[in-house]
């Protein structure tokens, strides 16, 4: 098959390919230098360009809404950074005048913000269920809290907020 190739054919193809190829990255990666050379009005631009203004602004400025203001990132008020251990923890300063930071009238105050979620729901063993894990995440305040006057408090909270009665001995098995 070679045999039947002329060297004057084989001369031919090489030339076309590489003419080709010089030809491919010349128009490829030179765009811009040859626009310039066969286009007259990007030279006239060039000559006029110091008399124009450099900045053109076609949308304009963004307003911020009505009652908004931008401020300082300063002057944002955050929060005190907590501790990541949780027996380092601090309370809160705003809490209410019934608790008086003691973890058992916490415990009271949180089952009482309980009482008030399930006030229009009728489903006791998920109240309970809710108060048992409530009551295990103040297991670390074990020595602190008398469990058995706290869960009287609760009950004694709950007989009129709630459509089903809780008594003492349904949280029996609670501080396990």
């Amino acid at each position: 098959m070679l045999s039947s190739i002329s060297w004057q054919h084989y001369l031919a193809a090489v030339v076309i390919i590489t003419v080709s190829y010089y030809l491919y990255v010349v128009l490829r990666y030179y765009q811009k230098e040859i626009s310039v050379l066969f286009n007259h009005k990007t030279r006239n631009a060039d000559i006029f360009s110091a008399i124009r203004p450099s900045a053109i602004s076609i949308i304009g400025q963004a307003k911020p809404d009505n009652g908004v203001s931008i401020g300082e990132t300063q002057s944002l008020p955050f929060t005190d950074v907590l501790p990541d251990d949780p027996n380092d923890a601090i309370t809160d300063s705003n809490q209410t005048s019934d608790s008086q930071n003691d973890p058992e009238s916490e415990l009271v105050s949180e089952v009482g913000n309980l009482i008030q979620a399930f006030k229009d729901v009728d489903n006791k063993q998920e109240f309970i269920t809710l108060v048992g894990i409530l009551v295990n995440s103040y297991k670390r305040f074990e020595e602190q809290i008398d469990l058995p006057a706290a869960l009287s408090r609760v009950v004694e909270n709950s007989k009129e907020k709630l459509k089903f009665t809780v008594a003492l001995s349904d949280f029996q098995n609670t501080w396990a």
